[in-house]
């Protein structure tokens, strides 16, 4: 265990996917909840986007007019979901990155272990001829 300790590999990857799960929890989570919310207020309402500048029922002032509570909400809602989807994709990659990192560091830590017991058994063959 202290050879892992003290690889820098292992442990930064290890705390990557420590926090990379945290966050790509999180942002799951937080993404449906606010999925779902939006969901329920946009079926309830009808989406007028389709329609041209001229055909709006108030004209210019309706589009330029400020949002209304409800609007307000839904599109506090959208950036709240698109920040957690942005977490939830930044936990992803993280996770990512610390699995490549954490591999990474245990081929160098078995790589070292394996160079240390070939140069014990390199020692012990040379003793071996000495006595002989």
């Amino acid at each position: 265990m202290p050879d892992v300790y003290r690889n820098w590999r292992a442990m930064l990857g290890i705390s990557l996917i420590l926090l990379g799960s945290g966050n790509w929890l999180v942002g799951r989570l937080n993404t449906e909840h606010y999925d779902e919310a939006l969901r329920k207020v946009s079926s309830a309402a009808p989406d007028q986007a389709y329609r041209s500048f001229d055909e709006l029922d108030d004209g210019a002032a309706a589009v330029l007019a400020p949002l209304t509570a409800e609007q307000r909400r839904v599109s506090y809602a959208a950036a709240r979901m698109d920040f957690y989807h942005a977490t939830f994709l930044t936990g992803y990659v993280l996770v990512l990155a610390g699995l490549l990192l954490t591999f990474l560091g245990f081929v160098g830590l078995i790589r070292n272990d394996a160079r240390r017991a070939a140069a014990r058994i390199e020692e012990q063959n040379s003793a071996t001829r000495r006595i002989l």
